[in-house]
């Protein structure tokens, strides 16, 4: 049986970010026919329920490029993968040397929180505002003293600090995406770091996490969880990619498969190369394999 896992943005979703309804009927009929499919993608789970509302997603998600494996039906997770609040401080760290302030995503338990700092250009505002229009529960403002104070959520039913620091997610000019890298390779080589220019607004995004938190990791303990827990026995794996985040999956998978749109990087790590996504490519890719 084969697992067919996806990126969402600039892959699965439409130029705009949509999954269409027709799509989603299209992809329903697939997954009723037996077909094992699931999401891997830099965002969290109130953005895919949201985008993948109308899909019957079956298995569980991965979530933040791979720093969250987790069961989108009960909303328990399943593995995480974070950054100790000592080494998240020390990036934190370098972000504040730049003056420069991040959105912070840290782990509660079960409750993802994103601290949002002052928006202080139009790539963080639109970051801000698409959280918003999906009513992303997560959005909590950014305190000063974010690492050196004890928290609480009012979603978490206890007092104290956070588990563990997902992501740093800062959007901004390409100089200034460089120069946060540089600095934190220096102070941190050791985690993962991830730039991208984000095509919805034209410039260039970093995220920075766990050495360990990536796509390829989570989908061999997501393989590992459907065998010991469903009892599914996968034994071949095809993932379609297009973008930096997506090169740990399509080096982990049996059958990587590019877009026509992804980076260079992206298409040299793939067996194959189908359509444009906005063209539906994987979608129609994913019918023409199961005719």
């Amino acid at each position: 049986m084969t697992l067919f896992i996806t990126d969402l943005d600039f892959t699965l979703l439409d130029a705009e970010g949509n999954f269409s309804h027709r799509s989603a009927e299209r992809l329903n009929n697939l997954i009723s026919n037996g077909m094992k499919f699931t999401v891997a993608t830099a965002r969290a789970a109130p953005s895919i329920r949201h985008l993948m509302s109308k899909v019957e997603l079956q298995l569980p998600v991965i979530e933040l490029n791979g720093a969250i494996l987790r069961d989108l039906q009960s909303g328990h997770i399943l593995q995480h993968r974070g950054l100790k609040k000592e080494k998240a401080a020390l990036i934190n760290d370098c972000f504040t040397e730049l003056g420069i302030s991040p959105y912070v995503s840290a782990l509660i338990g079960d409750d993802n929180l994103l601290y949002y700092p002052q928006l202080n250009n139009p790539g963080m505002q639109w970051f801000f505002d698409e959280k918003i229009a999906r009513s992303d529960p997560r959005l909590t403002p950014r305190p000063k003293d974010l690492f050196n104070q004890k928290m609480s959520s009012c979603s978490v039913k206890r007092d104290g600090t956070f588990d563990s620091v997902l992501a740093f997610t800062y959007l901004g000019s390409k100089t200034e995406i460089d120069s946060i890298s540089e600095l934190v390779r220096q102070v941190a080589p050791e985690v993962l770091i991830i730039t991208y220019p984000n095509h919805y607004i034209g410039d260039w995004e970093i995220v920075i996490s766990a050495a360990d938190a990536n796509k390829g990791n989570a989908i061999d303990h997501l393989l590992n969880y459907l065998t010991t827990d469903l009892d599914i026995t996968i034994n071949r794996t095809t993932a379609f990619g297009d973008s930096s985040n997506d090169l740990e999956m399509l080096n982990t998978v049996d059958h990587p498969i590019a877009v026509s749109n992804a980076s260079q990087e992206i298409k040299a790590s793939a067996k194959e190369i189908i359509g444009h996504h906005n063209d539906g490519a994987v979608i129609d890719y994913l019918e023409k394999l199961h005719r």
